[in-house]
């Protein structure tokens, strides 16, 4: 069983209402994660002029200057217009790699490894990463359709070769809801330990994948399921709750 992680809200809320901040600060905290200003004026020229600047030149430009704004940026990682940058010190993105329009890739935290892309991933049209703290990896030549949510409180793995499909929803926290004197807005968040999906699994179009599961390496998940169990390896998986109909090993279906 995975350990669960609380972690008292404040984020972006926190500091957006904190009034001993002034404008600058709150924006460098939510949105640039840096104290440094040269890191400050850097970020915000290549990304006020370059953010949605069109065409073969907008991309050949946010290919040769981007970089230099994250942790770690590989050879040939392609940057569609208008990708929103949150924490890119936190981010680290692997060769070859395609990072769509309108994605926003957002590390705040300060515990875990932030958004790690790997070689040759695809991110789609619109898909949101975003994370309280923690750790969200995404494997070698995985595919992640068009507007999905991708969020983490500690680790959440996607492997190799993982397809998902458009509007898959990887859920990587939850809120407290014991406490009834106060809005369960206000209660802490919490962690079940994140998601991980195993190598070469397929994710049909709107699923929801609950903080706290395993879906084990080469799984298929019909569009609409909600899975929250595990789901082990080569399992064909359908319906809300997930329930597994057959295993691609041995194709005997079993009842749901």
């Amino acid at each position: 069983m995975k350990p669960t992680s609380k972690l008292q809200q404040s984020g972006a809320k926190g500091v957006i209402s904190d009034q001993s901040r002034g404008a600058i600060t709150k924006y460098r905290a939510v949105y640039i994660g840096s104290s440094n200003w040269a890191y400050f004026i850097k970020f915000e020229l290549l990304t006020s002029l370059l953010i949605g600047f069109p065409g073969a030149l907008g991309l050949w430009l946010r290919k040769t200057l981007y970089p230099s704004l994250f942790r770690h940026c590989g050879k040939n990682v392609v940057f569609g217009r208008n990708v929103i940058l949150r924490h890119p010190q936190r981010i680290s993105i692997g060769d070859n790699s395609v990072i769509g329009d309108d994605v926003t890739l957002d590390a705040k935290g300060e515990q875990g490894e932030g958004i790690r892309l790997g070689n040759g991933v695809f991110i789609g049209k619109g898909t949101l990463f975003s994370m309280l703290e923690g750790t969200i990896d995404i494997d070698d030549g995985t595919s992640i359709g068009t507007y999905c949510r991708i969020g983490a409180m500690t680790h959440t793995r996607i492997g190799k070769k993982v397809l998902l499909a458009a509007y898959v929803y990887i859920v990587g926290a939850d809120h407290e809801s014991t406490r009834i004197d106060i809005p369960i807005i206000d209660q802490p968040n919490y962690s079940k330990g994140g998601v991980t999906i195993g190598d070469g699994s397929w994710l049909g179009t709107k699923v929801t994948v609950m903080d706290g599961v395993d879906i084990e390496n080469d799984s298929i998940i019909g569009a609409h399921a909600v899975v929250a169990e595990d789901i082990p390896a080569y399992s064909i998986a359908l319906g809300i709750p997930a329930k597994v109909v057959k295993n691609r090993k041995d194709e005997t279906t079993t009842d749901s």
